[in-house]
């Protein structure tokens, strides 16, 4: 009863949130949803910890779906990404390079249509100027990667009359609805309880990012997730077993395409070091191989056609968000470093936590767990999305303390998109806030390994026995949540 009405209220929050005004229009009202609903996540996912497995997973995935479906109920609240992916689609099936032409540029102004390009009536609807777009940078070309861009295609391909935001929100829900189905599979496998797939299906973020304001971030998460699944032992067999050679590569390729969809997964391939007992250096070479065959075939039409012009928007973006002279390094500009000396000690924290995989190769979901969550604390991000990939790593790996810094984005980007005279330092509070909550929670798990390790010492005879019987998991907590893109 507990995970039904927990369950029930954050499908209400899901489909209230969708149904909802915009986020410039709900302003604060927003985030408060999302906590009150991160509430309900948490009590929900103690709840599932808690029953026979087999009907946890059925509960868990009943009301994971749920909870997408209720974000069908609107279009998106906090995001206008998926406007730009109809447009770079409908580019495309014109047969022009999406890289080629901004979307406001007079080569494309015949492709123009009310939907994304509304009338002066439908302009002022949106609250907007007269010759408005629904998209964001209009006046600068397309930013998504080649994989990204067939997936746009393959989406309104199959879209109802052209589709609409409805389209891309479904596309989205394909993708979270294989997810879901898989990370019980790659729990099991790498010696989990399949329980802890309700860390990710319950949660806000996958549900209002992936499906509600349907990132194509989702189409990442499935292949990150299935390239966990297999690397992963065979069923019977120990962690340390050597895996075969084509499952390094077939992971390889695998990463190689989450980051042909959204760069920021090819830091993952590092993880798979930890994939069996073979050499490091080969580990990685036939991994990297994987994904060097899938980036090159990805990359290459564009290359014979557009040439350099295939970075698109990419050089743009990065000077905008603040990484070039370091002031979005939020975490590292709290200690007072110049901006520049900023980003350099993130980069080398985020390398230093690289090197600990490689040293160490933990299982490849919890290394790359420790890889994204080093560089979403490092970039601290404003778009709070980037933290969907290291959830589903959580998840697989068992570490819920990273939900922590998912849930640290929401109020950061809710403060910036909104103008907030303090939204640094709030951002800096939320990230630090997650690092914190990341450093304990590491090292209460490692503290609680040593405590079972032969040899650790006995228990003090004075204090009372713990009481008898199966040990159950405790569950962490988590989250909070808004125009900004990519």
């Amino acid at each position: 009863m507990i995970f039904l009405a927990a369950a029930g209220c954050g499908t209400a929050l899901s489909a209230s949130i969708a149904a909802g005004p915009p986020l410039l229009e709900a302003r604060w009202r927003l985030p408060a949803q999302l906590a009150l609903w991160g509430l309900a996540w948490a009590v929900a996912l103690a709840a599932a910890l808690r029953l026979p497995t087999r009907m946890a997973l059925v509960l868990t995935l009943g009301a994971g779906l749920a909870l997408r479906l209720a974000a069908l109920a609107g279009p998106p609240t906090t995001s206008d990404d998926l406007y730009r992916y109809a447009w770079d689609a409908r580019v495309q099936a014109t047969g022009v390079n999406p890289y080629l032409h901004p979307p406001a540029s007079e080569e494309l102004a015949g492709l123009r249509e009310p939907w994304l390009w509304p009338d002066d009536a439908g302009c002022a609807e949106l609250d907007r100027p007269p010759g408005c777009t629904r998209m964001n940078r209009p006046a600068v070309p397309t930013i998504y990667p080649p994989l990204a861009q067939g997936w746009f295609v393959v989406v309104d391909t199959f879209a109802p009359g052209g589709g609409r935001h409805t389209t891309w929100q479904v596309a989205g829900l394909v993708t979270e609805v294989a997810v879901l189905v898989l990370l019980p599979v790659a729990l099991g496998r790498w010696g989990g309880d399949r329980r802890w797939s309700a860390l990710y299906a319950l949660s806000p973020g996958p549900v209002v990012e992936i499906v509600q304001n349907g990132h194509v971030d989702g189409l990442a998460v499935l292949l990150v997730v299935g390239a966990m699944v297999l690397v992963a032992p065979r069923e019977g067999s120990s962690r340390g077993s050597r895996s075969p050679g084509w499952r390094h590569v077939g992971a390889g390729a695998l990463l190689g395409a989450a980051a042909m969809v959204k760069l920021y997964p090819a830091v993952i391939l590092l993880a798979l070091v930890g994939a069996g007992t073979g050499r490091r250096l080969t580990v990685l070479a036939r991994a990297g191989a994987g994904a060097l065959v899938v980036v090159v075939a990805g990359y290459l039409p564009h290359v014979l056609d557009v040439g350099w012009r295939l970075v698109g928007y990419l050089p743009g973006y990065l000077a905008e968000e603040d990484y070039r002279e370091g002031s979005r390094f939020l975490l590292a500009t709290a200690l007072g470093l110049p901006p520049a000396v900023a980003g350099a000690a993130s980069v080398a924290a985020v390398l230093g936590v690289a090197g600990w995989v490689v040293v160490r190769r933990p299982p490849p979901p919890a290394g790359a767990a420790a890889l994204l969550g080093a560089m979403v604390l490092a970039a601290s991000p404003v778009q709070s999305w980037y933290a969907v990939v290291l959830l589903a790593m959580a998840t697989i790996a068992i570490q819920p303390w990273w939900a922590a810094v998912v849930v640290a984005g929401h109020p950061y980007y809710v403060a910036v998109l909104l103008d907030h005279p303090d939204a640094t330092n709030l951002g800096r509070l939320a990230y630090g806030a997650a690092l914190v909550a990341v450093v304990a929670g590491a090292l209460s798990a490692a503290a609680g390994r040593r405590s079972r390790l032969p040899g650790a010492p006995a228990a003090d005879p004075a204090r009372p026995h713990p009481p008898t019987g199966p040990r159950r998991r405790c569950p962490s907590s988590p989250p909070s949540a808004g125009r900004r893109s990519r």
